[in-house]
C-alpha cells in the first residue's frame, strides 16, 4: 500500500477508538442480534474529463484503503446468499460481517475491484442489468457511455467467489412503471441472470434506489427474498428483507469518513 494510503487508512482505525474490539480471526456463530453494514460502490477508477457523474467514481487507490480498513477493523466479507440463510436460521455468520456491493456491473470492477478483492480473499455482490450485459450504461443517455461485464467476465468473477444479482432487465424507475412492466422488468431480469448463472438470483437493487409498496410487493411475488435500497444505516435483524439498508461509497469517502460512519451507526439504533 502506499504511505498515503497506509497512513489515511491508520487515522481511519484510530477515528474508531476502542468501540471495535477486534478478534484476529472470524469466530462464527449464531445469534440474531447482528446488525449488518452493506456498501454500495458504482466504479472503482480514476474520475474522467467532464464526467456527469464523478460521485459515483472511487479511485483504485482509495479502495485499497478502504478495504485495508476493514480488514483492520475485524469485518469479513459475506454474500446475501449467507446471509439471507442466516436469517432463515440455516447457517453462520461471521462475527463482524459485511457485504460490499456493485451496482451497474461495470467493467472496472473487474479490472480495478476485483483483484484487489482476490489478494485479500474478499468477496462482493455485483448487481448486473441483464439486458445489457456486455453492453453500456445506456439508461444514462446523456453521461460517457462506458463498458459493462460481458458473460465471460460474469462468469469468470463468478467462478472465483464473487455474487451476482439483478438490477432489473433494463435499469428502468420503477415506481413508474405499470404493472405489466414491472413484473417483466423484475421477472425477466431474474430469469435470465439464472439461466447464465446456473444459481437461485434473489437479491434485487432497485434502479436509482427508488422503490415504493408496490415494486416491493412485485419483487416478493416474482421470487426475490430480499431489495437493497440506499439509505445510511445498518441491517438488524428486524430490517424488511425487501428493503435492506446501504451505505454509498463516493470519490468524496476517505478512510477516516468510512471508519466515523461505522462507528456512527453501530452505535446509533433505530
Amino acid at each position: 500500500m502506499e504511505p498515503v494510503a497506509r497512513e489515511a487508512t491508520r487515522r481511519g482505525v484510530a477515528a474508531c477508538g476502542r468501540v471495535f474490539n477486534r478478534d484476529p480471526e472470524p469466530v462464527y456463530y449464531r445469534t440474531m442480534s447482528t446488525r449488518l453494514p452493506i456498501l454500495v460502490y458504482h466504479q472503482v477508477d480514476d474520475i474522467p474529463p467532464n464526467c456527469w457523474y464523478p460521485g459515483n467514481y472511487v479511485g483504485p487507490a482509495q479502495f485499497a484503503a478502504q478495504l485495508s480498513l476493514l480488514q483492520r477493523l475485524g469485518y469479513s466479507t459475506i454474500t446475501f446468499a449467507q446471509y439471507l440463510a442466516f436469517r432463515r436460521g440455516e447457517g453462520t455468520i461471521p462475527t463482524r460481517p459485511i457485504i460490499l456491493t456493485f451496482d451497474d456491473g461495470y467493467m472496472s470492477v473487474k479490472t480495478n475491484a476485483y483483484p484487489q478483492l482476490v489478494a485479500r480473499g474478499m468477496t462482493a455482490t455485483v448487481f448486473v442489468v441483464s439486458g445489457q450485459v456486455g453492453g453500456t450504461n445506456a439508461w444514462d443517455s446523456q453521461a460517457t457511455q462506458e463498458s459493462l461485464l460481458g458473460t465471460e467476465d460474469i462468469l469468470a468473477m463468478q467462478a472465483g467467489g464473487v455474487e451476482f444479482q439483478s438490477h432489473t432487465h433494463t435499469h428502468a424507475r420503477l415506481p413508474t412503471l405499470t404493472p405489466d412492466a414491472l413484473r417483466h422488468e423484475l421477472a425477466h431480469s431474474r430469469a435470465e441472470l439464472q439461466s447464465l448463472l446456473g444459481v437461485p438470483v434473489e437479491v434485487i437493487s432497485y434502479p436509482y434506489g427508488a422503490h415504493a409498496p408496490q415494486v416491493t410487493a412485485m419483487a416478493r411475488e416474482t421470487g426475490y427474498q430480499a431489495g437493497v435500497i440506499s439509505r445510511r444505516r445498518l441491517n438488524a435483524p428486524t430490517t424488511d428483507p425487501l428493503a435492506l439498508r446501504r451505505i454509498s461509497i463516493t470519490s468524496r469517502t476517505s478512510v477516516a469518513r468510512l471508519a466515523w460512519d461505522l462507528l456512527r451507526l453501530r452505535l446509533h439504533r433505530d
